[in-house]
């Protein structure tokens, strides 16, 4: 089988993917009985990035052959066998953990929080910087819910296996920027890990746009941020980066006033809004009082929840991998 990329490695891999790769194919490798982590092949084989002691490479092994101690290597040994569709095929004998996989092993090592938040840039719409945050450009999402779910199916028992369900049921498909993953995963967590009381939310939903104002906008649909389908409202985050000029500011307050005439409501989040976690929660006042929703009070513990939710995803000391 040769080298196997997992755990940070395999999360580095799939989370810098940028919109013009192609997703390498499925490996017909169903065992790491046969994966290696010997010095020479690390050295030979063609890995996508570079590793040190300060960012390692995390190799999968089976546990058959014993540590190598190899500086700047980390082995995490695994069950020898695995489903199908576990592994993605690289460059010449180097193997990279699936999606599904990948998000089960971050399940072993990270907290609720993190681990939905590993989940919604997996089945997000955009990639971060090889630093491990931040926001490189659009591209399809990894894999989906949906997908991991059968994944965890045929996992049964296995180390993480729960938390990676529990998290997994807060994941917000389809975002597409760090930020709308904030204000999502503000939505769908409870309160006592970060989030608050909201309806269900969407991520991109399809909007159709009124044959009347089809003209307006140029287009029959639109994609709403973020949608609360329950309340008819929806979060529009306009950031600085994609929504400035002349041209950019018309198609913005256009976009607005077509989601609006289609019969939703419309809070526009800008960065000025939530710079600060106390704006932030202002912010989402303004939310739920111009969406209809009733407002909560929260403990200290919630508080506090909220607030390392939010300080992890704009902190741009904050990483990944």
């Amino acid at each position: 089988m040769g080298l196997c990329l997992g755990y940070e490695s395999a999360l580095r891999y799939w989370l810098t993917k940028s919109g013009d790769e192609c997703l390498p194919d499925c490996s017909s490798d169903s065992t790491l009985a046969h994966a290696t982590a010997n010095r020479s092949d690390i050295i030979s084989g063609p890995l996508p990035f570079d590793y040190s002691e300060d960012r390692p490479l995390h190799l999968l092994v089976s546990g058959n052959g014993g540590r190598r101690g190899t500086p700047g290597v980390k082995e995490h040994q695994l069950s020898p066998m695995l489903p199908r569709g576990s592994f993605r095929m690289l460059a010449g004998a180097v193997r990279v953990a699936s999606p599904e996989l990948t998000y089960l092993l971050m399940a072993q090592c990270r907290d609720i929080q993190e681990l939905a938040v590993i989940g919604c840039y997996l089945c997000g719409g955009f990639s971060i910087s090889a630093e491990g945050s931040g926001y490189t450009g659009a591209r399809d999402p990894i894999t989906t819910p949906e997908e991991i779910v059968a994944f965890l199916d045929l996992m049964p028992g296995v180390r993480g296996i729960k938390r990676a369900r529990r998290a997994l049921q807060y994941v917000v498909p389809n975002t597409a920027s760090p930020i709308e993953t904030l204000l999502a995963l503000t939505s769908s967590l409870p309160p006592m890990l970060g989030g608050r009381t909201m309806p269900q939310v969407a991520a991109n939903q399809r909007i159709l746009v009124p044959e009347r104002l089809q003209k307006l906008i140029s287009a029959d649909e639109l994609y709403g941020d973020l949608y609360f389908e329950s309340v008819k409202g929806d979060i529009e985050y306009d950031s600085y980066d994609f929504h400035t000029g002349r041209y950019r500011l018309d198609h913005t307050s256009t976009r607005r006033n077509v989601i609006e005439a289609a019969g939703i409501k419309v809070v526009s989040a800008t960065w000025g809004q939530i710079k600060e976690f106390g704006l932030y929660q202002d912010f989402w006042w303004l939310v739920e009082n111009n969406f209809g929703i009733r407002h909560k009070t929260y403990n200290e513990k919630q508080l506090l929840a909220q607030e390392t939710l939010y300080c992890m995803l704009t902190n741009p000391e904050f990483r990944l991998f």
